[in-house]
């Protein structure tokens, strides 16, 4: 049976609009109607839902928790329309479409570059819409409809349980130096002096599994981070700050796999132990696979086994010491 809201496409529509710009006259003029008729098509809209859809105020509109309830499923029901004009596309023989894939730092450097290169050869009039942030922001937009798949850190509270995954790969943090510094040839070193004493440089860790591990060995030896670091997403400054400053770097071993694989950096030893975290392929469930998200995808999984040849290649796991 179909929603009564079917019959109200053109309300909906009118609704999104006002919302996304904030502003009815703004919104008038984008959708060529009259202020009055774009007036009464949302008051419509929330006679049928029978509640209010937006806050109201001489700076402009926003809306309301059921508005912005509406708004979300509206985008979702948008993209499943666009997916349906994908599908019919691929029946047709047209070899174009878009996707947009979220990924983290890793992913983004060292997996996406080669998959979309490979892909755009294969397929030349795909689009790609990339964005690099941190898994739980990314996740909460692909859950949104905003993007086709995330490539980032598995995440262990459940919060997404709706999404499907895959693994890719598994990855360390380790703390490594230039080859010539001085604790280079140092082993058994103390977690506690290592973080509260020295400069280090990591990555940007704020809500992920790999905070909570470093939370968790912090707590076990009752220390905690000093003043003398520096968090960063680049890789050109943590790369920077390790050759030219002898900064130690907290890191993936995937970051650093080649200077680690030609000796350039040394991985450190001592009275730590950190998990491997696996980085996965997320999306969403139920969707359809078009034929060129089906290429990607497979072009993901192929530059993911490399890069994991590569990683398995580099350095041995660091072993805990026992004092």
């Amino acid at each position: 049976m179909r929603s009564k809201l079917s019959r109200y496409m053109i309300n909906l529509e009118h609704f999104a609009t006002v919302v996304e710009y904030g502003n009815i006259s703004a919104a008038s003029s984008v959708l060529g109607i009259t202020q009055p008729a774009l007036t009464r098509s949302i008051m419509r809209l929330e006679e049928v839902v029978g509640t209010q859809l937006l806050h109201r105020s001489a700076r402009g509109v926003s809306p309301t928790e059921c508005g912005k309830a509406m708004i979300d499923h509206i985008h979702a029901a948008e993209s499943e329309l666009n997916k349906a004009l994908a599908v019919v596309q691929a029946i047709r023989g047209d070899n174009e479409g878009r996707i947009s894939c979220g990924a983290g730092s890793v992913s983004m450097n060292h997996i996406l570059p080669t998959a979309v290169s490979r892909t755009k050869r294969r397929i030349g009039k795909v689009q790609f819409n990339l964005v690099e942030g941190r898994t739980y922001e990314l996740l909460y937009k692909l859950q949104n409809c905003e993007l086709d798949l995330v490539l980032g850190i598995e995440q262990a509270d459940g919060q997404f349980a709706d999404l499907i995954s895959e693994r890719l790969l598994e990855e360390e943090f380790y703390f490594c130096v230039r080859a010539g510094h001085p604790l280079a040839s140092q082993s058994e070193l103390n977690f506690s002096d290592l973080v509260g004493r020295e400069q280090l440089v990591m990555p940007v860790l704020s809500s992920s599994p790999v905070e909570r591990a470093l939370n968790l060995e912090l707590s076990r030896h009752g220390c905690e981070l000093g003043d003398n670091r520096v968090e960063t997403l680049s890789h050109a400054v943590m790369r920077h700050l390790v050759y030219e400053d002898d900064y130690i770097a907290f890191c993936s071993s995937i970051w650093f796999r080649d200077d680690i694989r030609s000796g350039a950096l040394k991985v450190l030893k001592g009275d730590w132990d950190f998990p491997q975290f696996g980085t996965l392929l997320f999306r969403r469930s139920g969707d359809v696979t078009t034929p060129w998200l089906s290429y990607f995808i497979n072009e993901i999984r192929s530059a993911a086994v490399e890069l994991r040849s590569g990683a398995e290649n580099a350095a041995p796991r660091t072993q805990k010491v026992v004092s």
